[in-house]
């Protein structure tokens, strides 16, 4: 790795070196230099602060660093896009372009990761009959598991716990008539695309690398006309499946931390929602 400090275009502003948390960047006889360049993590910080295009690093692409448009940058435009999202269970029969899902892919990379390990991944699956065959599987298992509650053990326990009248069973109950009547898909949501999103299994902080990026991409996604919709129900099921890790080709040694459809909403909504206020501490 090599990193290289274009003097005659420095200014000794020293942003670098302020900014440098992993001690690269230091100030040596009066100068800012990168000094323990095998300290750097690649987050591209110096490069980015830099008001000068001092500096060059040869482990950066550094076509993709550009000048930021602050103008672009409007708050009310951003709480427009967080408040006005909903997580979207209809779509319409179209599918979602290959070429719009990679921009969204895109843009999710520079989603913040802990100590820049960018090991985020993803699955796109746009294969109809794969999605449907993932909710039936998904749908059966929890169903199943439903058809318990409702006789010899499985109702007595439901019935000591006080649970009889649970909004989530009384919920599966009219997914499953809906489902025998319609075909109504309440696991994928007859969507054209589904998005797994994954990361190594004994990385630190996978989980939230993997969230925030897919939370990056949810509000993208909005703000390009797209639905989207968690689909825990899967995430949950792919980490005891094997099977179904295999039928998805999940790559070993990486685990599934989020899972999302991906479509364009049947219908709009004009209006935001209610929703409690946050618990907030001061100290």
């Amino acid at each position: 790795m090599r990193i290289e400090k274009i003097e005659d275009k420095c200014n000794q502003c020293m942003l670098c070196v302020r900014d440098c948390v992993a001690g690269v960047w230091r100030i040596v006889d009066g100068k800012s230099q990168p000094v323990d360049v095998e300290l750097c993590n690649r987050c591209s910080h110096c490069v980015a602060v830099c008001p000068c295009g001092a500096i060059r690093h040869d482990s950066l692409k550094m076509e993709q660093i550009i000048g930021v448009n602050r103008k672009n940058l409007q708050p009310d435009v951003y709480r427009d896009i967080i408040s006005s999202r909903r997580s979207i269970r209809q779509f319409k029969d179209a599918p979602v372009p290959r070429d719009i899902i990679e921009q969204v892919l895109d843009l999710a990379r520079y989603a913040p990761t802990a100590s820049n390990d960018q090991n985020v991944g993803y699955i796109v699956i746009t294969d109809k009959h794969l999605i449907e065959e993932t909710a039936n599987t998904i749908f059966g298992f929890t169903s199943r598991l439903f058809n318990k509650t409702k006789k010899g053990i499985g109702r007595l326990i439901v019935s000591l716990a006080g649970l009889t009248n649970n909004r989530y069973l009384r919920v599966m109950d009219y997914a499953q008539k809906q489902n025998a009547e319609t075909g109504r898909d309440f696991i994928l949501h007859n969507a054209p695309a589904l998005i797994l999103i994954h990361g190594p299994k004994r990385a630190r902080f996978a989980s939230d690398n993997c969230n925030i990026a897919t939370t990056t991409i949810i509000n993208y996604a909005h703000a390009l006309g797209l639905g989207t919709c968690l689909t825990g129900l899967l995430t949950m099921y792919l980490r005891y499946s094997g099977n179904l890790r295999k039928k998805l080709k999940v790559p070993k040694g990486r685990r599934i931390y989020a899972s999302m459809v991906m479509g364009y909403p049947a219908y709009k909504y004009t209006n935001t929602v209610s929703r409690k206020k946050p618990e907030v501490q001061w100290l």
